[in-house]
């Protein structure tokens, strides 16, 4: 009977070491790879927020995609206190860095509704340009009741519905 027991105890350790195991490997492979599109995301994100924010942005990026803290002429700041219109603004700016890197040749299409209500004109001329260099690698589709937000926005085609 002892025997019996430390036999099962036995089976049921050693299973419970490969679960671990498993779940240890499994772990360690996902962060790998996402550690290997943290930096191009990273890099992208820079390059599209550079005409909204200035040449010197940079951003700290977490291994689950978050954007942590934005450096701005040697300045950090947490994105948790930025102003509603540069957290809105990185967020766009995120989804298009996504959508470029998804799909290198063609990226993927991105759908926004009614965005930038929190940007001043400045900001809003600056998302333009972004936009614009975006729509050479994306197509974007934006949906707003107010189409002048985005009259600068380079060979963009307005339909109204």
């Amino acid at each position: 009977q002892y025997a019996t027991a430390a036999a099962q105890l036995n089976r049921i350790a050693e299973r419970a070491a490969g679960a671990q195991a498993l779940y240890e490997t499994l772990h360690r492979k996902r962060a790998e790879s996402r550690s290997r599109y943290v930096a191009p995301f990273t890099r992208r994100l820079e390059e599209l927020a550079a005409p909204v924010f200035g040449d010197s942005v940079r951003f700290e990026v977490g291994d689950d995609f978050a954007i942590a803290r934005r450096t701005l002429d040697g300045v950090t700041v947490d994105v948790a206190a930025l102003s509603g219109g540069a957290r809105e603004q990185l967020g766009l700016i995120a989804r298009l860095a996504c959508a470029m890197l998804v799909d290198e040749q063609d990226g993927v299409p991105v759908i926004i509704d009614d965005a930038l209500g929190y940007s001043d004109p400045a900001r809003l001329a600056s998302m333009a340009q972004v936009l614009g260099a975006a729509a050479g690698d994306a197509q974007i589709i934006v949906l707003t009741c107010d189409p002048q937000r985005y009259a600068d926005v380079p060979d963009a085609t307005m339909i109204a519905v």
